[in-house]
């Protein structure tokens, strides 16, 4: 039978446990009690919430807003699971936001990434659904497919009857530049005189411009001379008649001297542009044909230069 001092303490016991359970009750309670928020919901289709447990974060482009508060199974479709998230007061969830499950580290514990959103959209209503994006399940399942369909496009460009296609597509080209190093050096010869006769043409036009400019020049005395016996022609004229019977015919053959000076000076010009014109056009010609000779002779000194040339090129 307990004495008195047993009751006593066992009382003072009972009633230290009570006080210490419910200081760590209220501890852990309280702040879930005084926790405000907006309680919103995520549907989960065909997807694994494994690792994602109550109590889990709610975060917003990284930033902590909310919590887990529940998860359950859809209950008018198999394929969903509800998860019920609580927002914080003072974080405004639009319309166009989206969530996604998120991995915390390497420990296999999932969290609730939320994203998206503008300043213009509606805001959600509570209880909400706030839809889902495209999590890490879905862009693995992409980068799979995409390097299934990268494999199969290597292996169709391998396949063997690409492989004897693009052999015969060698032996073909082999084939062509034997043909055309035959057909070269076969011409040789001819392309060797056809580049010397150019070669003297040019050097025969070149003469033909050097002949121009004296030309030219004895044209343009001719003219000056022309000039100066008219005017003495025209003073002896005067001298010998009066001018009273001369002044009509001294005019006429003036007004007929002064065109025929212009019609001189017309010619002198045309011919002067006529020379730089061909000076021009013989300089290019000479700088074509010294181009011809250089190829002629690079290819009778090496007929396939042309064929990896055209190979580089591809």
């Amino acid at each position: 039978m307990m004495t008195h001092e047993q009751k006593t303490r066992l009382g003072v016991f009972l009633t230290l446990a009570t006080v210490v359970f419910l200081a760590v009750a209220g501890f852990f309670i309280l702040p879930k009690l005084q926790d405000t928020g907006t309680i919103f919901t995520v549907n989960f289709r065909n997807t694994s919430v494994q690792g994602l447990i109550i109590g889990s974060l709610v975060k917003y482009r990284g930033v902590e807003v909310g919590r887990v508060v529940r998860i359950r199974v859809n209950p008018t479709d198999l394929d969903s699971i509800l998860v019920d998230v609580k927002i914080r007061e003072g974080v405004a969830v639009k319309s166009d936001m989206t969530a996604l499950m998120a991995y915390v580290g390497l420990t296999g514990q999932k969290y609730i990434e939320i994203s998206g959103g503008t300043l213009e959209s509606p805001n959600l209503p509570a209880h909400g659904e706030i839809p889902t994006g495209r999590g890490i399940g879905e862009k693995a399942e992409d980068i799979v497919k995409n390097f299934e369909t990268t494999a199969q496009r290597i292996a169709e460009v391998l396949s063997p009857e690409n492989v004897a296609k693009f052999k015969a597509f060698l032996d073909h080209t082999e084939k062509s530049s034997a043909a055309i190093a035959d057909i070269l050096e076969t011409r040789k010869t001819s392309l060797t005189n056809t580049l010397a006769s150019f070669e003297k043409a040019s050097a025969d036009l070149a003469r033909a411009t050097e002949r121009i400019t004296p030309m030219t020049e004895d044209l343009t005395r001719l003219i000056r001379t022309v000039e100066s016996s008219s005017q003495q022609t025209l003073d002896n004229i005067s001298k010998r008649f009066s001018a009273e019977e001369m002044g009509q015919a001294i005019k006429d053959l003036r007004d007929f001297l002064a065109q025929a000076s212009v019609s001189l000076k017309k010619v002198e010009s045309v011919l002067l542009e006529q020379q730089s014109a061909l000076q021009q056009t013989f300089s290019n010609l000479s700088v074509t044909i010294e181009n011809l000779a250089s190829f002629s002779r690079q290819i009778a000194e090496e007929p396939s230069a042309i064929l990896r040339t055209r190979k580089d090129k591809k």
